[in-house]
C-alpha cells in the first residue's frame, strides 16, 4: 500500500488546493487482485475526499470531481461493484461542470455495468438536464471517433430517461450487508465475458 503524504491528513485543504500534481493521491491504486484480496491503496482517502466534496459541493473544482469520478470508475471495473456514492458523485460532476463534464462523465459512465447502472440513480434539475441534452447533441454532431460516439449516445439516452423519470425503472441498489436470497452467483469467467461485451459496446479496453 503506497505511503501517503502528510497533506492527505487535511481533506479540506487537499480539496481547496487540488492540482494535477495531487492526482496520484486519489488515483486508483490497485494491487492486481480480486475478491477478498482486492486492495486499492488510495481508496480510503479518495472516498474521504469524495465525501467532503458531496457535503461541500461549492468547494470542489471540476478537475478534482472528474478525477474522482474516473478513479472510482476504474475501482468499479476491478472491484465488481460501484461505490454507493457513485451516482451522487456523477450528479455533482455534471451539475458543476455542465457540458465541460460530458467527456469525463461519459468515460466513467461507460466503464462497467455497475457504473452504468449506478448513474441511472442520478438526480439533476430539469434545466441542467436540458442543457446537458443540448450539449450532447452538439457533441455527437461533431464527434468522429466511434468509441466516443457510442459513449455520448449512451449519455443522450440516460439524459432522456432522467428527464422523463424512467431512468430507475428495472434497476435496484443493494447496500453492503443487505440480506438477500435467491441470488445466482456468477462465475469469474462469466463476469469477464460480461466486462468484455460492455467494453466492446463502448469501445473500451476490457483490461
Amino acid at each position: 500500500m503506497p505511503e501517503q503524504p502528510a497533506l492527505m491528513l487535511d481533506v479540506p485543504s487537499f480539496v481547496a488546493g487540488y492540482s494535477r500534481e495531487c492526482h496520484p493521491s486519489i488515483a486508483f491504486a490497485w494491487n492486481g487482485k480480486h475478491a477478498a484480496d482486492f486492495v486499492d491503496g488510495n481508496q480510503k482517502f479518495r472516498w474521504e475526499v469524495v465525501g467532503h466534496c458531496i457535503a461541500h459541493p461549492e468547494a470542489a473544482a471540476l478537475p478534482l470531481l472528474a478525477d474522482l469520478f474516473l478513479a472510482d470508475a476504474e475501482w468499479s471495473r476491478e472491484a465488481w461493484g460501484a461505490p454507493q456514492h457513485f451516482g451522487e458523485l456523477g450528479a455533482l460532476l455534471l451539475g458543476r461542470g455542465g457540458e465541460e463534464a460530458l467527456v469525463p462523465f461519459s468515460q466513467g459512465f461507460a466503464t462497467s455495468f455497475d457504473t452504468f447502472g449506478a448513474c441511472h440513480s442520478i438526480t439533476l434539475p430539469p434545466f441542467v438536464l436540458a442543457r446537458l441534452t443540448e450539449a450532447t447533441a452538439v457533441a455527437l454532431a461533431a464527434e468522429q471517433n466511434e468509441a466516443a460516439t457510442k459513449r455520448l449516445s449512451a449519455c443522450r439516452d440516460l439524459f432522456a430517461k432522467l428527464t422523463d423519470g424512467t431512468a430507475r425503472k428495472g434497476w435496484a441498489t443493494v447496500a453492503p450487508g443487505t440480506p438477500v436470497s435467491g441470488i445466482r452467483v456468477m462465475s469469474p469467467g462469466w463476469l469477464h465475458k460480461l466486462r468484455a461485451k460492455l467494453a466492446s459496446a463502448f469501445g473500451r479496453d476490457a483490461g
